[in-house]
């Protein structure tokens, strides 16, 4: 119980946001166990970020996932790091530590890489990969994910 509720004070305290900061993202992909890489697995996750700079982002996160042919809902507080390479596109950096809600609720944290392709002033295109961990049940997963973020 103490880890759940320290996920959950983690998750809400970047919750306020300011009406002229609003930036979230929302992607798709799919997230696969890595000992079993032919096993496709559908993953929806979206953030509501408050931004520190132009670079750095800090939010909350959350989405569904099926993982081995049960459904979750992942709650999370997350980072987001632009890393100052390029103008267009700019590689970056993401974190996620949060709880899982569904059949065996439980902590989970993520980290990753990807691509933030720049539209305009205010929108991008993000190409993300990277590593996803289960506490309770001790299994890795890899995830695959391509979305878009807006920026006002």
């Amino acid at each position: 119980m103490k880890k759940f509720l320290t996920a959950i004070i983690f998750a809400f305290a970047f919750v306020a946001v300011p009406a002229n900061a609003f930036t979230m993202d929302a992607q798709g992909g799919f997230c696969n166990r890595t000992s079993h890489m032919g096993r496709f697995n559908m993953s929806f996750y979206g953030h509501l970020w408050y931004p520190i700079d132009q670079m750095v982002f800090v939010g909350l996160g959350g989405g569904y996932e099926e993982l081995d042919n049960v459904g979750y809902a992942p709650v999370s507080g997350s980072v987001w790091v632009r890393l100052p390479v390029g103008r267009t596109v700019l590689p970056i950096a993401t974190g996620d530590f949060g709880y899982m809600f569904g059949k065996n609720n439980q902590m989970f944290w993520r980290a990753g890489a990807g691509l933030d392709i720049k539209n305009g002033d205010r929108s991008s295109i993000i190409f993300s990969g990277g590593y996803q961990f289960l506490n309770h049940s001790g299994n890795g997963y890899i995830y695959m994910q391509a979305g878009i973020l807006i920026e006002m």
